[in-house]
């Protein structure tokens, strides 16, 4: 089941951010709790701005097609504000599971099951258009004069989340990897 894409805990492979960031999120109101309760997990309480769009990643690109344009501007808009004041260095785009502006406002894909193909499906397409957004904020300078750091997640219905696998399979079990590539330090120091 979907269940192989998630960890069963929060993900530790990578440093959550220092300072103030910028969170995108979807506005299904099922996950709004475990949203905030993922951004404390990160020790992000009260340091971080709330943009809530529809599809998230996919509204803040306007569509699959650019037929939102207008919502695309709002974003680029509130980051630039978040920037200006709080100095906004980071940005975490949260996707979810069963996401119905994915199925009914911007019709993506219809109605998906629990199958392993329609989960594979989901996550891939998830994974797509948050890795694309993520690419367009990159170009962006950040409130430290560096390209903004991007970081994107998948959450499922219970509220787990953890950072989409780059260039990997979606069965890859986030939950095995080492955090900061211990395993391959470890093989180094044996050499």
């Amino acid at each position: 089941m979907f269940e192989h894409h998630l960890p069963k805990a929060h993900d530790l492979s990578y440093h959550p951010p220092r300072k103030h960031v910028l969170l995108l999120s979807c506005m299904d109101p099922r996950l709004l709790d475990d949203v905030v309760d993922f951004m404390n997990h990160d020790n992000l309480t009260n340091r971080y701005d709330h943009l809530i769009l529809a599809g998230a990643a996919l509204g803040a690109l306007g569509g699959p097609d650019g037929s939102k344009p207008h919502w695309k501007q709002t974003f680029l808009d509130q980051i630039h504000a978040s920037i200006v004041l709080h100095k906004t260095q980071d940005i975490y785009i949260v996707e979810h599971r069963n996401c119905g502006a994915y199925e009914k406002v911007f019709d993506v894909h219809g109605e998906l099951t629990d199958s392993d193909a329609d989960q594979t499906l989901e996550y891939d397409v998830h994974r797509r258009y948050a890795a694309q957004l993520a690419e367009e904020l990159r170009q962006i300078v950040g409130g430290d004069g560096k390209p903004l750091r991007v970081k994107t997640f998948l959450m499922d219905l219970r509220g787990r989340t953890a950072p989409f696998i780059e260039a990997r399979s979606p069965a890859h079990n986030p939950a095995e990897s080492e955090p900061n590539n211990t395993a391959a330090k470890r093989r180094k120091r044996k050499n």
